[in-house]
């Protein structure tokens, strides 16, 4: 199905114009996913794919996408912009594409990009990714063939991860297969991907005892999207220096080919900060009680505390990072569908149901593209969050509910050493 899934996307052209029949196709591939996660989970069923299987219907899905352009955003075209910008030897952050110093450069990526009043985002990491694509072409299809090659390094890592818990090498089926991750990453061309490797690369070098790698993969991964940041607690918590300190210094590094651009490093990223908000589950609830800007700090204090719980209490890393990463989708004013690529990576070591369920649901945040091409206006129906964060919940409740009473009663204390244990999670 995932196949098939691909080649409708690939023949249906643009997908921002064809939202409703994307969605219609895409809740119907998100199906057959599920009915197969639910296959290889369960230890007695009847018929599993193999790992061959799998990994070859998943690369294949990818090659039909790769050549496609992207339709559902910009970004790719953004990110090869600030990549001709690095390969060129110009720092990203100190010009906005706009910019008058760069209109000799202005081209037909120039006249794709969104927001090009802004100075890039997009960290350091990443830039210095654009700029290795861009030296050996500057197209979306160059892009997206880097991006596989990133991704069957990641299955590796995440398979060496299910083994050494014990779990089932065709579990990475609920990676591979997920139909976000082949619209966001090899439709779209989002950067997402990259961090998710990254991450999975971090987890499994750590679990394999080699501190000093994994910090230098958590630092990639930290500076192709700073949400991994996020695990910095949790290594503090679990007193890994050596990972805190290569890390340190790994970033540092990565950093140095742009410090020329000062305190404009960070423009871009205060601007988003400040005024982005797109399908947010607590933001607009908040806004309309107590402001924007209010809404804002108190969500990063939320955000702060819950990434403090979250390294006191989970059991492993990886839990910590499917934690802190999910805080960060219910805390962040943005929300948009690509963000939870690095969620499905983690879900082989973590079933989560709910993510499981937000895959797809995240995507109903598409609806309003058709509308938004024809007019210009974008708004997006307040009834969208309600079912994706609403249908999320309570996905996610069910789930916790039916986990409490398939395990019976525990006693606080028992329930507090589950949390300490470092038993691989299921």
């Amino acid at each position: 199905m995932l196949v098939v899934f691909a080649a409708a996307l690939a023949w249906l052209g643009d997908l921002g114009a064809k939202a409703p029949l994307l969605l219609g196709l895409w809740a119907i591939a998100h199906a057959a996913y599920l009915a197969a996660a639910i296959c290889v989970l369960r230890s007695r069923a009847p018929a599993k794919p193999s790992l061959a299987w799998i990994l070859g219907v998943a690369l294949l899905a990818r090659l039909l996408l790769i050549p496609t352009a992207p339709t559902l955003s910009e970004d790719a075209y953004r990110y090869l912009w600030d990549g001709s910008l690095v390969r060129d030897g110009i720092n990203p952050f100190v010009h906005a594409p706009s910019d008058p110093a760069l209109a000799e450069r202005r081209n037909e990526l120039f006249a794709r990009l969104n927001h090009a009043d802004v100075p890039t985002i997009y960290p350091p990491a990443a830039q210095l990714f654009f700029g290795v694509v861009a030296s050996v072409r500057a197209t979306p299809a160059a892009l997206k063939a880097a991006y596989l090659a990133i991704e069957i390094a990641a299955w590796f890592a995440l398979l060496a991860l299910l083994r050494r818990r014990g779990l089932a090498s065709e579990r990475i089926l609920l990676f591979a297969w997920n139909p976000l991750v082949l619209v966001e990453s090899y439709g779209s061309g989002h950067v997402d991907l990259l961090a998710a490797a990254a991450l999975i690369a971090a987890l499994a070098l750590l679990e394999a005892g080699r501190r000093v790698p994994a910090g230098v993969a958590w630092a990639i991964a930290a500076l192709s999207k700073y949400t991994p940041l996020l695990l910095g607690p949790t290594f503090v918590r679990r007193r890994a220096w050596a990972v805190l300190l290569t890390a340190a210094i790994s970033m540092a590094l990565l950093t140095l080919p742009f410090l020329g651009a000062g305190p404009a490093l960070f423009h871009g990223l205060e601007a988003y900060a400040a005024h982005w908000e797109f399908n947010g589950p607590l933001f607009p609830l908040l806004r309309s009680a107590i402001g924007g800007d209010a809404a804002r700090l108190l969500l990063a204090a939320l955000l702060v505390l819950a990434v403090t719980a979250i390294s006191i209490r989970a059991r492993t890393v990886s839990g910590a990072a499917l934690g802190c990463l999910t805080a960060y989708l219910i805390a962040s004013p943005t929300v948009f569908p690509w963000y939870l690529v690095p969620l499905a990576a983690l879900l082989p070591l973590h079933p989560d149901a709910g993510i499981l369920a937000a895959t797809y649901l995240v995507a109903l945040s598409y609806l309003p593209l058709p509308h938004y091409r024809a007019t210009g206006e974008w708004a997006l129906p307040s009834w969208i969050p309600w079912i994706e964060y609403g249908a999320w919940a309570l996905v996610a409740a069910a789930a916790w509910l039916r986990t409490r009473a398939a395990a019976g009663p525990a006693t606080s204390q028992e329930r507090r050493e589950a949390w300490a244990t470092e038993s691989p999670p299921t």
